[in-house]
């Protein structure tokens, strides 16, 4: 799953490049951030979407994630990925194996912390106003990030905001393979109730999988 890029999409405004980034941009980015930072807990349907024209790559997929705090619960392509804080339980059907590895938060890992998931954009990107488009009657305001570190491999993102609630409505990035990847947010609900047990995984769920910890 492209090391679970998608978490590092949702799922990547405290340290800016100040002196360069848009006022208008960063009061926009402050707003979205006051709305993240007051609730406990995230419910999303997505749609993601991957397009490389060159190599003539074209997908896209529906998915859900629960987040509360550092654990979440993400159903995305077939596999149920679990997060307790600690560990990551990759859940594989098809395969009937379970791959269990730890949160590594390192510069070259593929994965962050939840917590995070939705207020990656708060430091390492020069912040630009953007684009406006109109989505389902909405207008989307984007705002363009580009990352700070020179060795990326993403040239640049498109963060879409619903200007009226200041919900993230779409992430758009361009990597410097010129590959399209699109996060699209068909949903989310702030502060939904959630089973004590969903965030813990339990081995006696999986007795015929093969389970491997990296």
């Amino acid at each position: 799953m492209k090391k679970i890029s998608l978490i590092t999409l949702f799922l990547f405004l405290f340290n800016f490049l100040s002196s360069q980034n848009d006022d208008r941009a960063n009061l926009l980015l402050e707003e979205v951030s006051k709305k993240i930072d007051s609730a406990a807990s995230y419910s999303i349907d997505f749609t993601y979407s991957l397009e490389n024209i060159s190599e003539d790559i074209k997908q896209e997929s529906n998915g859900k994630i629960i987040i509360e705090k550092d654990n979440y619960l993400l159903e995305f392509m077939g596999i149920k990925q679990i997060s307790d804080s600690n560990k990551i339980y990759s859940i594989v059907p098809e395969n009937e194996e379970v791959i269990i590895s730890d949160i590594n938060e390192s510069e070259d890992s593929g994965t962050i912390k939840p917590s995070k998931l939705l207020n990656f954009y708060r430091e390492g990107y020069l912040i630009l106003w953007d684009k406006s488009e109109n989505y389902d009657s909405t207008e989307i305001q984007f705002v363009k990030l580009i990352p700070s570190n020179s060795d990326s491999d993403i040239d640049y993102l498109l963060l879409g905001i619903d200007i009226e609630t200041k919900n993230i409505q779409k992430l758009v990035e361009i990597g410097k393979n010129k590959t399209k990847t699109i996060l699209t947010v068909d949903s989310i609900k702030y502060n939904p109730e959630i089973d004590k047990d969903l965030f813990i995984f339990n081995e006696n769920d999986y007795p015929d999988y093969y389970i491997e910890s990296l």
